[in-house]
């Protein structure tokens, strides 16, 4: 009886995840490997299904599009685009389009449109993330860094609990003096093994705030109780940087 009760208790635990954050903003991401003959061609079907987007985000079917390119990629590199569809929650990202969805668009060139999208990009992989937490947006993020991070087992709670206490502030203070414009934490679920699990993203606005980085130390600022020690300990003992990639948007499509 107490394998049955550790078994179901394992299984409620491992469903947790999934019922909280099904409840957030989640966006569907598609990394797209192009290469070098055929980006202006990819570039061009993306331009075509943009209307589609649209047309999606008018009936309700998502609340965003975003094509972003991976700014540092090479093509011999896994991917060196990104569409993320957004969503309101999971839930909403499983509604499917209705019939006859698309004939008012194609006019007959459905076939060579998607000969083109075919053709121009493999899409080599499809992640789900879930909104965790986030600073308010200070205007258009043309540029963000996508930080993945490795969170050890059994530390979730105290990682996620860890950005919010000490991280949030941080950057809602760097947001207010206009170093960065946006900065968020998402969370991987489904994920496969060995993937990251939470990613923490710095958006900016221009080049300038980009690189620029934070002109003052602002911890003692917003947190005149700490040191950098005592924050870089609670920081290495629930998480570990996997890698870090800087992305810049091309094209979107949101609600005016």
């Amino acid at each position: 009886m107490k394998s049955v009760m550790k078994i179901l208790s394992f299984l409620l635990l491992a469903a947790l995840p999934c019922t909280l954050l099904a409840q957030n903003t989640t966006l569907v991401i598609e990394y797209m490997k192009v290469t070098q003959e055929s980006e202006s061609t990819y570039l061009e079907v993306e331009k075509a299904w943009k209307k589609i987007h649209q047309k999606r985000i008018e009936d309700g079917l998502s609340v965003g599009w975003q094509l972003w390119r991976n700014r540092y990629a090479g093509y011999g590199d896994e991917f060196q685009y990104v569409t993320i569809h957004w969503y309101k929650d999971w839930a909403h990202s499983f509604t499917p389009n209705p019939e006859g969805f698309y004939d008012e668009f194609w006019n007959g060139e459905d076939a060579e449109i998607l000969a083109k999208t075919l053709d121009s990009r493999v899409l080599v992989a499809t992640d789900v993330v879930h909104e965790v937490l986030s600073a308010e947006n200070n205007g258009p993020v043309k540029y963000i860094v996508i930080n993945h991070m490795k969170v050890k087992p059994g530390q979730e709670s105290e990682y996620v609990k860890m950005e919010e206490d000490i991280f949030k502030p941080l950057h809602e203070e760097a947001i207010k003096r206009g170093y960065k414009a946006h900065w968020g934490v998402w969370s991987f679920w489904p994920f496969k093994e060995g993937q990251a699990t939470y990613t923490a993203v710095d958006g900016f606005n221009t080049v300038e705030q980009l690189t620029g980085g934070v002109g003052e130390d602002l911890l003692p600022i917003v947190h005149p109780d700490k040191s950098w020690d005592e924050v870089s300990e609670k920081v290495n003992e629930t998480r570990k940087l996997v890698s870090a990639e800087i992305w810049e948007l091309v094209d979107f499509v949101f609600p005016e």
